[in-house]
């Protein structure tokens, strides 16, 4: 907890605004954007590991507390009895502790998605390039009026958070543009069991979705005429406009994999052919030594096949980077 401490007495007055209001919509350099949201990603990951601590704690304290009172009855020794009521006050304490971080918790999309994303284009579109993104971290079921329903037997909540919307131009030309939203059902029903005990069921359904959209300039790409299920390619006049849609359903929680981000980008530029491929073709070693590398071409390989889940938490904060923001919003899919 003294770590968390330090690090939030280390924020800026606009990364304490972020940290408690957990939006945000600007236009930053990407090595703005990194250095202005690592403190707060690394924060936010204490902040699971202390909801989690306090959660494990306080239900051991009350389960403890609850089987000491069975203790005390068969054993007749009563002085037991003032340790179940430490056991239990500590477990409520402990609770709303938990309830307390829990206001605090960012959602998981800043750590375990736009974080990595961030990562990588940096390297794609360079650290000084423009990226502007509309934030929203927020818990939607507080956050969100939901779309009440019927659904068979089941009474149905839905929310529809948009936590993401972003676009940058990358070094081959190309503009990225992506939305990354949830559609999270809540259902809840009555079932009678043979023995005529009323049973009240929960469950909530999670559909991820992420909406890519790439335009390809003509100068750098030739498109191959593929066609792909997922993804649509439209011709015009000096680029190529290419838009597909992730959709992945899930009982429970979690995050879209960011891999499956990385794997449909990939999937978008194998339709196309670079016309000017950047590649090291040779590169002096230290004894002087000439070899070809294999031809990494930079721009236009996403790896990922290779980001799984312990990349999530593998990048570090920095202090790097001016925190100016500039007043322009983030028209994705404007048309």
């Amino acid at each position: 907890m003294g770590k968390a401490a330090k690090l939030y007495n280390s924020l800026n007055t606009q990364q304490r605004q972020f940290y408690r209001e957990k939006t945000l919509s600007t236009t930053m350099k990407v090595k703005q954007w990194i250095a202005f949201l690592s403190k707060v990603s690394t924060l936010d990951k204490l902040g699971d590991g202390k909801i989690k601590l306090l959660s494990g704690l306080g239900a051991i304290c009350i389960v403890l507390g609850v089987i000491s009172i069975f203790v005390a009855a068969f054993s007749e020794v009563y002085e037991i009895f003032i340790a179940t009521g430490v056991l239990i006050i500590a477990g409520i304490v402990l609770l709303l502790m938990r309830r307390k971080a829990l206001k605090q918790d960012i959602n998981n999309y800043l750590r375990q998605f736009f974080m990595p994303v961030l990562n990588v284009i940096k390297d794609k579109a360079g650290e000084e390039a423009k990226l502007s993104a509309s934030l929203d971290f927020r818990n939607p079921r507080k956050a969100l009026e939901p779309v009440r329903s019927k659904v068979g037997t089941r009474d149905q909540k839905l929310y529809s958070p948009t936590y993401i919307m972003s676009r940058v131009s990358l070094k081959d030309g190309t503009l990225l543009e992506f939305v990354v939203k949830d559609d999270i059902k809540d259902l809840n029903w009555k079932k009678r069991s043979a023995s005529g005990k009323t049973k009240f069921k929960r469950k909530t359904k999670f559909v991820h979705q992420c909406f890519i959209k790439m335009t390809l300039p003509k100068a750098e790409y030739a498109w191959n005429e593929t066609q792909v299920e997922g993804i649509e390619v439209a011709d015009h006049n000096d680029h190529y406009q290419v838009k597909a849609k992730i959709l992945i359903k899930k009982i429970g929680g979690h995050v879209l994999h960011v891999k499956a981000f990385f794997e449909t980008i990939q999937a978008i530029y194998e339709l196309f052919q670079p016309l000017n491929p950047t590649a090291k073709a040779s590169t002096v070693r230290d004894d002087s030594e000439e070899f070809d590398d294999s031809l990494m071409l930079v721009p236009y390989v996403w790896y990922g096949g290779y980001f799984d889940q312990y990349d999530y938490d593998s990048f570090e904060y920095s202090d790097t980077g001016e925190m100016i923001m500039e007043d322009e919003s983030a028209n994705v899919f404007d048309s």
